[in-house]
């Protein structure tokens, strides 16, 4: 029953929280935006307070009036000096790192603050990374919170909390934001076996996993098993007089700068290409062999190297997300 109940507060918090802290590529923390509760010390503190106040108008001690008001002041001073230490922050959240699937993507973010007085550690909070620190020197802070990559495509940072106890750590001035930047992460390479046809009419129009390699009517290639329909012209027959029925196939050379098209897998899905053709990609540049791309909706120019390698796999990352 209480887990229910739980259950169904913490999601009307959080639709409330999505109401009035709506998503945004940067963030100045106000008034309407910083919500300030007492920590255990306050709590404790307050009780204490309290206790001697009861003292005081019980045994009218003026020694426990004034210690019960300093205690009490302090908290009310603690809440302005906190407050005042979140107010007027912005933080920015900078594009994220492409990595692969399953690994780990920084997203860096900034904090600026047109005060240069010293704000103590600023807390970014959230199950994911933990606790991440900054601080703030000349009213500017950086840090970087690491976020996993679930799957292909846009690594989106999480609703996180970010909150200030200095300078007395009475209370905790808080926030939570949602900041609309993200890091990219490209397919998983899983090899894929292409489909590239050349020639005349008459050609196999077979796959050939060679690289250099297309399926054409200039060099000898190798002997197969003849099938059904295949042109008598390309019967061996050699093999032919020793009762073995086999046909020559014939190869094209290409050139050592290649397209990597999304074409050339029309029997994978369309993750499946993106997996193929990443993997392609990876054992070109192992070769250092000259290559280029094409998409549906993309293409990257030939190149080389490990520069080129990343723009191939930021195509890959984006693809669909257009």
């Amino acid at each position: 029953m209480f887990s229910g109940v739980r259950q169904s507060f913490k999601k009307k918090l959080d639709s409330w929280i999505k109401a009035r802290l709506p998503e945004q590529v940067s963030v100045t923390l106000n008034q309407s935006r910083i919500f300030i509760v007492p920590t255990f010390q306050g709590l404790m503190l307050l009780v204490v307070a309290i206790g001697l106040l009861l003292l005081a108008i019980n045994f009218e001690t003026p020694l426990n009036y004034g210690f019960a008001f300093w205690l009490i002041a302090m908290l009310f001073v603690s809440v302005h000096l906190t407050y005042r230490n979140m107010t007027g922050l912005t933080i920015t959240a900078l594009p994220g790192s492409l990595v692969g699937p399953r690994e780990t993507c920084g997203i860096p973010i900034r904090l600026t603050s047109k005060s240069k007085r010293h704000r103590g550690t600023i807390e970014l909070i959230h199950p994911e990374w933990g606790v991440v620190h900054a601080n703030l020197q000349q009213g500017e802070g950086h840090c970087v919170l690491p976020v996993t990559a679930k799957q292909r495509g846009p690594i989106k940072l999480p609703r996180f909390r970010i909150e200030s106890r200095f300078p007395f750590g009475l209370v905790v001035a808080w926030s939570h934001l949602q900041l609309s930047s993200c890091g990219w992460a490209y397919p998983e390479s899983i090899e894929g076996r292409r489909q590239i046809f050349g020639g005349t009419k008459d050609d196999d129009n077979a796959s050939l996993n060679d690289h250099f390699l297309i399926a054409g009517s200039e060099d000898f290639h190798q002997l197969r098993e003849y099938s059904p329909g295949d042109a008598i012209s390309r019967l061996h027959w050699p093999s032919f007089s020793k009762d073995q029925l086999v046909v020559k196939t014939f190869s094209d050379y290409q050139q050592t700068d290649e397209w990597l098209d999304w074409n050339q897998f029309p029997h994978l899905e369309n993750e499946n290409k993106l997996s193929a053709l990443a993997s392609l990609a990876e054992n070109y540049y192992a070769q250092q062999r000259v290559y280029g791309l094409r998409l549906p909706s993309c293409e990257v120019p030939m190149g080389q190297g490990g520069t080129h390698l990343q723009q191939v796999r930021q195509a890959l990352a984006e693809f669909g997300y257009e």
